[in-house]
């Protein structure tokens, strides 16, 4: 007979301890901004290397830093830093994304709670006024920095916590936004969630790093004490591909959950063997246990399903799902979103990429999207995990779409370079042909611009040595006969171009690139001359008032080393043909916080390219149609 021991019980999530200012309240940029009007009057403007005096310390750390510096009197730095960070509070505090939904969670499950912060008193009491008027309040303890020898980084703040509220510190998840704050729960003994708010926080041993307070939970907090990981959505919601009344429907929701899930050998297996189920929403939703809504409308409107994921340890996760549901007889997408977006190499330089990638694309609400250095299995991952369409030729160039794929078009083995189309069916009656495009980058136009000072003839000529020119008119040969008929069925070309365009380097926007201007760069020329209008010039005329930078979140300064700046320029685009379409916006798109490179692998966003989003109305039929 063999015995077996009985495991002892993991241990529990006894307290969630909240620093204030920067986690649950946005008051970190307050505080700053008042410091460095202090810093300024004293003759001492902060740079980026202040970061460590400034951020999550006390008043009276921060008053010695510029006292020390500066050689004026501490009382009276201390008294004008407490003058301008008050003056600021009083004007109003907003809580966090995420806060208050995370805080009144705890308070359901009864777990409690203290606010464990480095401000005053005073300071301390008007944010506590604030969260309980957004019906956030109800915490056990509160430690400011007037209840503490020593604060921050300093353990005793989240020590004192830990003793108001009887609780071992291994036991308690601290919650901060700062390297300061991390240091002292860290010293404490506490389990960290980081959710950096104005400084990188890296990843460590007993540290989970999130980018918004909307991605915890209180089971995602507790396994910061267990050690076990429960399951997660990559997102809180989901809005899905329209349907229509009457119509068949259905979506998946199962490629977007994450957690490990025990196989039969012990083995873990990501994403895998999770029960799905619908917690609330319309009788007509269906929501299977592999993750699969269907079922067909009844009414129009906007349906909202929660759908909740299970793993076998009974531990869940939910997800807020938003189907949009257009009336009989009505077109089924009336508004078009378009995205372009270069995913830098697969977006292998950025930790957590897939997921942030998906993320991207399901805040953009995009319907059809172009994607430019996919590597070869991104294309395919992300369509899989949102159960769209999607096409990918080569290994670098890739359609994906909400909608039905119904054809496709171009070299079936393009390089790294070219383009690649497909023809996507919105509606019984309604298609459009998407071609996503790349092209070469060396040498490139700005540099030639504004480092080397060439005229512009000469980088008329630069952009045919690049291939750039020849590239684009043969892709536009190409497109040629689909250009002709886009009245009927509109045509749309996006991508990486590696080019700025002509109705960007105009006379009055030189300044914004070295002086230089006007240009008549070819590229874009040639897209114009085919009869490709410039969706976001469309909707931003002036490149002045909206230059639509896309190139570079991450590079601010010229790789280098030189010090120089990274010529900042529109290079990415969605372009489009036929009078069916209407633009109704566009946009580029960033998320997050992104330090500059190299440190990017924490970034939020997971390329170095911003991407470019544009809304059209989708007409029934051309208007010259008689």
């Amino acid at each position: 007979m063999t015995h077996r021991s009985t495991p002892a019980p993991a241990p529990l999530l006894k307290a969630v301890l909240f620093d204030m200012d920067g986690t649950l309240v946005d008051t970190e940029r307050l505080w700053w901004d008042a410091v460095d009007k202090v810093a300024v009057g004293l003759g001492r403007p902060l740079t980026g290397a202040d970061q460590p005096d400034v951020l999550g310390r006390p008043v009276e750390y921060t008053a010695g830093v510029l006292s020390r510096a500066t050689g004026a009197p501490l009382d009276g730095v201390a008294a004008a830093l407490h003058r301008e960070f008050a003056a600021r509070v009083r004007s109003g505090v907003v809580p966090r994304p995420g806060a208050v939904a995370l805080l009144r969670a705890l308070r359901h499950e009864g777990v409690p709670t203290a606010l464990v912060t480095a401000s005053p008193r005073q300071v301390a009491d008007t944010v506590l006024a604030a969260l309980d008027a957004a019906g956030a309040g109800g915490f056990a303890t509160t430690v400011t920095a007037d209840d503490t020898a020593d604060t921050k980084p300093a353990p005793d703040p989240y020590l004192a916590a830990c003793r108001a509220l009887g609780v071992e510190p291994g036991a308690c998840v601290a919650v901060e936004d700062t390297p300061t704050g991390v240091a002292s729960a860290e010293a404490a003994g506490c389990h960290v969630l980081a959710v950096p708010s104005l400084a990188p926080i890296p990843g460590a041993p007993g540290r989970t790093v999130l980018a918004s307070l909307e991605e915890a939970t209180p089971d995602r907090l507790r396994a910061l004490i267990t050690g076990t990981t429960g399951p997660r959505f990559v997102v809180r919601e989901l809005t899905t591909r329209r349907a229509r009344v009457g119509e068949e429907f259905t979506a998946t929701v199962r490629g977007l959950v994450r957690g490990l899930v025990r196989g039969p050998v012990g083995e873990t297996h990501p994403g895998h063997g999770f029960t799905f189920a619908k917690a609330e929403g319309p009788d007509w939703v269906r929501v299977s246990a592999d993750g699969r809504l269907s079922g067909t409308p009844t009414g129009p409107g906007s349906a909202r399903v929660t759908v909740t994921a299970a793993d076998p340890e009974g531990r869940t996760a939910r997800l807020t799902v938003r189907v949009p549901v257009a009336a009989a007889g009505e077109p089924l997408v009336p508004v078009l979103r378009v995205m372009s977006w270069n995913l830098w190499l697969g977006g292998a330089a950025v930790d957590g990429h897939r997921d942030k990638q998906l993320k991207a694309l399901i805040d953009a609400d995009a319907d059809v999207v172009g994607l430019q250095e996919t590597g070869p299995t991104s294309a395919r991952e992300l369509a899989d995990a949102l159960g769209w369409d999607h096409h990918r030729a080569g290994t670098d160039l890739a359609v994906l779409s909400r909608y039905p794929i119904t054809a496709r078009h171009g070299d079936p083995a393009p390089g790294f370079y070219g383009a690649v189309g497909a023809r996507v069916r919105l509606d019984h009656d309604t298609e459009v042909v998407l071609w996503s495009a790349h092209l070469d980058c060396a040498p490139y136009g700005p540099y030639d611009a504004c480092f080397e000072g060439l005229p512009e003839p000469e980088l008329v000529a630069r952009e045919g040595e690049s291939g750039r020119t020849g590239r684009m008119r043969g892709i536009l040969d190409g497109l040629a006969a689909g250009l002709a008929a886009a009245d009927t069925v509109p045509v749309l070309l996006v991508g990486d171009f590696n080019t700025p365009s002509h109705l960007d380097w105009t006379a009055d926007a030189a300044r914004l690139h070295g002086d230089r201007g006007p240009v008549a760069w070819p590229v874009t020329r040639a897209a114009e001359d085919a009869g490709l209008r410039d969706a976001y010039r469309v909707a931003h005329p002036d490149p002045v008032r909206e230059p639509g930078a896309t190139w570079s979140p991450i590079h601010r300064d010229h790789e280098d080393g030189s010090g120089r700046p990274e010529p900042q320029d529109r290079i990415d685009y969605v372009l489009f043909a036929g009078d069916r379409l209407e633009v109704r916006d566009a946009t580029t798109v960033t998320s997050g916080f992104n330090a500059p490179w190299p440190d990017v692998a924490d970034n939020d966003w997971p390329s170095d390219h911003a991407a470019v989003v544009t809304s059209f109305t989708v007409r029934k039929e051309s208007p010259r149609n008689p």
